[in-house]
């Protein structure tokens, strides 16, 4: 087989995931939006319009859209494309590893290919994902969050079902956080109080940390307008933070207006985002230096949102809030909200 190189730049500065001979390869993981696939799909085709001699494979990786949806969407190409672009179009679907479905007429080589590429890129997608990751930084927000909720101790498995860490990364971070905790027989955890030094440690570092995309426009929509549209996704790993997420935890807070709207995702990837944004009011485009967002996104790297339900939307866990509110400088606010929690879990 012909070696495989990876992120290439294509015609017009355009980047191959990967490339076999004049194969192109695009992945994406973990696909649940179908306006994502639509998308890329006509990216693709694009990019076949400018290089007749090439073919695109569109390598899905893991989805909850169902096979009949996807034979629906690609069925749907042949009113829209040309039959010289979409005969050079595949799309394969992998779950746990596995190709489930395939949609298009791949070559040989295209098929000995699929499963090492997708065991890179699947690789190097978790790496970017979770570039700014820090197990401190991440296990101690959810043993808050549990402590805000006063629900108890943790098992260790749960703690790494919830972060997505290792056992020996969860149990060397619980050692640095021992002054803090209960340690229970059964192999569980909580925090004892309230731990102020690492509490500290973790807002002094949240904005290097955090996956944040921040949007304005020059005359944007009315917020009202872009909460509805959030609302009509009836999406579950979306939810309100911020100053919303700050008035459903409590109602009588110190905020007025909202001049900011902080949304948190869970694992998207930096497309669907970009598509979110574009629904939500096409004027928006990312801030400079020195702009100050309209719109935020917050990307959770962890495998459990820990979103809490409100009677319309989801909210943000609580200690996602308080970073919002720390990182838009609402600080009267944030100490608010803080010591609310804190007197809720001593009542």
């Amino acid at each position: 087989m012909k070696s495989i190189s990876y992120n290439v730049a294509l015609k017009d500065n355009r980047m191959a995931d990967a490339l076999l001979d004049k194969s192109i390869f695009e992945y994406k993981a973990r696909v649940n939006d179908l306006r994502l696939v639509q998308s890329t799909i006509l990216n693709l085709a694009k990019i076949l319009s400018e290089l007749p001699d090439y073919a695109c494979v569109f390598i899905i990786d893991g989805t909850r859209i169902s096979k009949s949806r996807l034979w629906d969407e690609w069925q749907s190409l042949y009113k829209l494309l040309q039959p010289s672009i979409l005969n050079r179009l595949r799309m394969v679907v992998f779950a746990k590893g596995s190709i489930i479905e395939k949609f298009g007429e791949l070559n040989n080589d295209e098929i000995d290919a699929l499963v090492e590429i997708r065991e890179k890129l699947s690789k190097n997608s978790f790496e970017n994902l979770n570039h700014k990751k820090d197990a401190l930084f991440e296990i101690l927000r959810v043993l808050l969050v549990h402590w805000f909720r006063r629900l108890g101790s943790l098992q260790l498995s749960q703690l790494e079902q919830i972060s997505g860490y290792s056992y020996p990364t969860v149990a060397r971070t619980l050692n640095k956080l021992d002054d803090y905790l209960i340690r229970y027989s059964d192999r569980s955890v909580e925090l004892k109080s309230f731990p102020q030094r690492n509490w500290l440690k973790l807002i002094t570092t949240s904005d290097e940390k955090r996956l944040v995309f921040g949007y304005w426009a020059y005359r944007p929509k009315s917020m009202e307008d872009i909460i509805r549209r959030v609302q009509e996704r009836h999406e579950n790993d979306i939810a309100f933070g911020g100053i919303i997420g700050a008035r459903y935890y409590l109602p009588s807070i110190n905020l007025i207006g909202i001049h900011r709207l902080d949304l948190t995702v869970l694992k998207w990837d930096s497309l669907k985002i970009e598509i979110l944004i574009q629904e939500l009011d096409p004027g928006l485009k990312k801030i400079e230096r020195g702009t100050l967002p309209q719109v935020v996104v917050h990307n959770l790297t962890r495998a459990e949102s820990l979103f809490n339900q409100g009677e319309i939307f989801n909210i943000a866990d609580e200690v996602e809030c308080l970073l919002d509110l720390h990182e838009a400088r609402l600080e009267s606010p944030f100490s608010e909200l803080l010591e609310h929690f804190k007197e809720q879990v001593n009542r």
